[in-house]
């Protein structure tokens, strides 16, 4: 693993690698311990296994000096010297097993041992001779009295050995809990840290993509602790091309819809601006025929007749060119909500007065300041507003109320309309791209309308009123002062 990996690491994959590398060395030490543990159980049972194998022989030797005390006979006594051998062979080996542990348990059995053998001998030599009641009488008790204290001693050396173990099993237990114990919450507290480390990069980039999903089209910061992080830093910056993308696709389609709105309000601007042209023309054919008999100031009021004539054809066309001229995003200035609906009326009344229709406008005396594209803002005004008047039966009246709502801080524009309302099959798409109920349009009108509302940071509602007709209602943040 190269050195380099721990400093400071910005790839995803080293940081999982040390993760992992963290986590297995956690495992390593837990399986140590573990492995340490059991060995020295392993060593103490042992100890006790040992200490079972000599309480046997010393019981197998007792077995043949009862047996002998009993019966007298001198193949009990041979055989008991003989397990005694066997006993000297077994202590040997377990003195020097308990000194190998650094706490050795005292044995002190050499003088019993010692002296039972000597009583045994003893009475082996004598037992062929011809010695005296009395005597063979005082050796046999001295055998049993000294076989029991034998006995005494290796029973308490074992008695010593068993709670030592058990105390040090005891011990080794509680380690090995509080081990864990230890193991269990660093684990916790260093996955927490590790999860921390590897995703924050993810989560900053994921808070970014629903800001971006809830309409805030700004760019990612490439910044800490998105910048701490290679794959979220490429990752970051797809994103931000993306973003860049979307918003171009998505200045076309806007333009798109707004050539689409012109190509259905251009039989009224038509008509709007062949008024002052015929006007213009009279009045230049009657000055040119008469303008030798024409008195001065008619001829004054001819010239300033077709001035204002041309004008108003001139407003007309510069309003035509500021509602389909591109505009970015964010080019954003303070807006009257309130002249933006009436900008947007006069360019559609004539289109009102070929429908047959009339409007009213129901503004508030003070402005409604709004922060954003008036471009885009009017664009949707005039989409809602066109769709009422194609929507309205002739005769109708379309209705535009403006409002504001300070407590909330939002800016409020209704159009209501007398058509048909909306149908409850098209209330969900209403706002889907292409997605159109008239057998005449693009669809875009509406979807266009609402991705600039939502870029705006407000909504756009469509409901169909009790009375009849529908209701489009546009929410938007007021100004700040």
């Amino acid at each position: 693993m190269p050195l380099s990996l721990f400093r400071r690491p910005r790839s995803i994959r080293a940081k999982a690698t040390i993760s992992l590398l963290i986590i297995a060395a956690l495992g390593l030490g837990a399986t140590v311990t573990a492995h340490r543990a059991i060995r020295r159980l392993e060593t103490k049972i042992t100890i006790i296994e040992s200490f079972y194998e000599l309480n046997q022989k010393i019981l197998e030797t007792r077995r043949y000096e009862k047996n002998f005390l009993l019966y007298g006979s001198p193949r009990d006594l041979r055989e008991a010297l003989t397990y005694l051998g066997t006993i000297r062979e077994a202590i040997g080996p377990v003195a020097a097993f308990l000194a190998t542990t650094g706490k050795a348990i005292p044995l002190g059995h050499e003088t019993e041992l010692a002296e039972y053998q000597d009583l045994l001998q003893q009475i082996s030599v004598i037992s062929a001779a011809e010695v005296p009641e009395e005597q063979m009488a005082h050796l046999k008790e001295a055998l049993r009295s000294s076989g029991q204290a034998l006995t005494a001693k290796i029973l308490d050396m074992d008695a010593t050995a068993r709670a030592q173990v058990e105390r040090e099993a005891r011990g080794y237990y509680l380690m090995s809990l509080a081990g864990i114990g230890i193991n269990a919450l660093a684990s916790l507290a260093l996955a927490m840290l590790l999860v921390r480390w590897i995703t924050r990069p993810l989560t900053a980039i994921r808070e970014g993509a629903a800001k971006i999903g809830g309409g805030e089209l700004t760019a990612i910061p490439i910044a800490p602790p998105i910048s701490d992080s290679e794959e979220g830093e490429e990752l970051a910056h797809t994103l931000n091309q993306m973003l860049g993308a979307l918003a171009a696709k998505q200045e076309q389609l806007i333009q798109s819809a707004k050539l689409a709105v012109i190509g259905r309000v251009t039989a009224g601007i038509a008509h709007e601006i062949n008024n002052p042209l015929n006007n213009i023309s009279l009045t230049a054919e009657v000055l040119l025929d008469d303008l030798p008999n024409l008195a001065c100031a008619e001829r004054l009021d001819m010239v300033r007749d077709i001035l204002v004539q041309a004008d108003r054809a001139r407003e007309v066309v510069r309003h035509l060119l500021d509602f389909s001229r591109a505009c970015k995003p964010s080019a954003w200035e303070t807006v009257d909500l309130a002249v933006l609906a009436g900008r947007a009326n006069t360019l559609l009344r004539n289109q009102v007065k070929i429908a047959q229709l009339t409007t009213a406008l129901i503004l508030p005396e003070e402005p409604v300041a709004i922060a954003g594209n008036p471009n885009q803002l009017e664009q949707v005004v005039v989409n809602i507003l066109l769709n009422a008047i194609q929507a309205s039966p002739p005769g109708g009246t379309v209705i535009v109320t403006v409002g504001a709502d300070h407590e909330r801080g939002q800016a409020w524009l209704t159009v209501d309309d007398q058509g048909p309302g909306i149908p409850e099959t098209a209330q969900q798409r209403l706002f889907e791209p292409f997605f159109t109920t008239k057998s005449e349009g693009t669809g875009l009108g509406l979807s266009v309308s609402f991705a600039i509302v939502r870029e705006h940071h407000g909504e756009i509602t469509a409901t169909t009123r009790a009375e009849g007709g529908s209701r489009f209602t546009i929410t938007l943040p007021l100004k700040l002062s």
